[in-house]
């Protein structure tokens, strides 16, 4: 994976991962420097340092320092000739290499990694749903938690290796408790490719908090409406086609007792991801 400090005079790129920590990288991100939007280098300073790209119709000027903790698709087509053939070989490298970014290294068994983080209200079901998806499917491995009980485990769906990680049951990201604290804390530092939020079926209302936080932060959500046979017990419906639509993220029922709706879930991970 290249960083934004490679790209050349003239050429744009795609953001894959934007690095850091705290209120440099919150700086970043306010700037427009977020996965997925197009950065052009428009010129370098005499000593090479700062560089100014222009991104969101705005020019911004960084330091190479800051510019390397952004790391960068190319947009090949738009890459000067000569140029094109380092970048595919610098895309190549970092494939076969141990490189973090929006597409993960690729292995042997499970292909392109996708880094996904459950999060929800306490309650919602999150650690069965957890349990269910890493034993349906071909287990990796498993990581402990080393802070406020997160977990983390890895198994292959398909073409895809999920990392998937557990953290810490939560009302809100209010920075109130340490369990607040680590949640916020892991999701605008990590970043990670998806979020799970797993929601309680019968309890939508209050759950959806959490869900309209997650919007606010520009996440790529997938929702798992969890417990969904609690839902029809009480005879209510829900058409989660309608809620996904006005939410702006797939909603997916699940009964993670029972291994219901683990490969839809699954399924739409994936495409959220691509």
């Amino acid at each position: 994976m290249m960083t934004l400090d490679e790209l050349k005079e003239g050429q744009q790129a795609r953001i894959a991962k934007v690095k850091g920590r705290g209120a440099f990288r919150q700086r970043l991100i306010e700037m427009g420097f977020v996965k997925g939007q197009i950065v052009e280098t428009l010129r370098f300073a005499p000593m090479q340092d700062p560089v100014e790209f222009r991104i969101l119709h705005s020019e911004v000027s960084l330091r190479r320092s800051e510019a390397a903790l952004i790391e960068i698709e190319p947009i090949l087509q738009n890459v000067a000739p000569g140029a094109a053939a380092a970048a595919a070989n610098a895309l190549s490298s970092s494939e076969n290499g141990d490189g973090y970014g929006c597409h993960k290294a690729q292995n042997n068994i499970g292909g392109t990694t996708i880094e996904v983080c459950m999060v929800g209200n306490p309650n919602a079901g999150k650690t069965s749903l957890y349990n269910a998806l890493s034993g349906e499917f071909e287990h990796v491995a498993n990581y402990s938690g080393v802070t406020v009980d997160a977990k983390s485990i890895g198994f292959d769906y398909k073409d895809y290796r999920l990392q998937l990680t557990d953290l810490p049951g939560t009302y809100s990201f209010s920075p109130y408790t340490p369990e607040e604290r680590y949640v916020r804390e892991h999701l605008l530092h990590h970043t990670p490719d998806v979020v799970l939020n797993v929601i309680d079926a019968s309890n939508i209302e209050r759950n959806l908090y959490l869900t309209t936080q997650l919007i606010d932060m520009d996440c790529k959500v997938v929702l798992a409406m969890n417990m969904f046979d609690e839902l029809k017990k009480t005879g209510a419906r829900l058409d989660s086609e309608l809620l996904g639509q006005l939410l702006g993220m797939p909603v997916v029922p699940t009964v993670a007792s029972r291994h219901e709706g683990l490969e839809p879930l699954a399924e739409k991970i994936a495409a959220v991801y691509n």
